[in-house]
């Protein structure tokens, strides 16, 4: 390498600059200068058997450690590879699981709506014949049965049937007004509602 001084006008300050000889190919090489005599050849020595062995052996103990390095990463991304399929395999059971678990829950949900119409037209007809012992009792004045509708109503009834020679054996359940707002004055009554037994 050699060096030369150089100095920068605009600053008057002294560098230093390197300069670095071009390695030239082997075969370029073979200039014949030394010392200052021409006819001379470089000092350019072709590596021995030896040498390229031993680089080509160096050359194989990079690739193994590299190789073995690739291999240990392979064998961690087949450990993970199986504990994914692992977990793949459980969520599929799962799932399978849960598709049985709906489809007895959809054959039940059906059983139940079948039951809940079947007792909706049991409990509507029962309701129906309930009805069929309700007696609407109209023209009564308003507040004439007091506190005691039901009373009033059998005691009513009673003087009604007496002279007609019908059964008296009855028994009234229930008696109320008609679930309306009072009438204002001049209004027709509510209805008496009587369910007899």
């Amino acid at each position: 390498m050699g060096r030369h001084k150089q100095t920068d006008a605009s600053q008057g300050n002294t560098m230093e600059q390197y300069t670095t000889p071009v390695v030239l190919p082997q075969c370029v090489a073979r200039l014949e200068v030394s010392g200052g005599a021409v006819g001379t050849p470089l000092n350019t020595k072709e590596p021995s058997r030896a040498e390229l062995l031993a680089a080509i052996q160096g050359s194989r103990v990079a690739l193994e450690g590299k190789i073995e390095m690739v291999a240990v990463d392979s064998n961690l991304l087949r450990v993970d590879l199986r504990k994914v399929s692992d977990k793949v395999k459980v969520a599929e059971g799962s799932i399978a699981e849960l598709q049985t678990e709906v489809g007895s829950l959809r054959k039940q949900m059906g059983q139940a709506t079948s039951t809940v119409r079947r007792l909706e037209a049991w409990l509507e007809d029962a309701e129906g014949r309930s009805r069929q012992n309700n007696v609407r009792l109209l023209c009564f004045l308003e507040r004439a049965e007091g506190f005691a509708t039901e009373s009033f109503v059998e005691n009513w009834i009673r003087d009604v049937l007496q002279p007609t020679g019908l059964s008296r054996v009855f028994v009234v359940e229930r008696a109320h007004r008609a679930l309306v707002a009072p009438p204002r004055p001049g209004a027709p009554p509510r209805a008496i509602i009587t369910c007899l037994r």
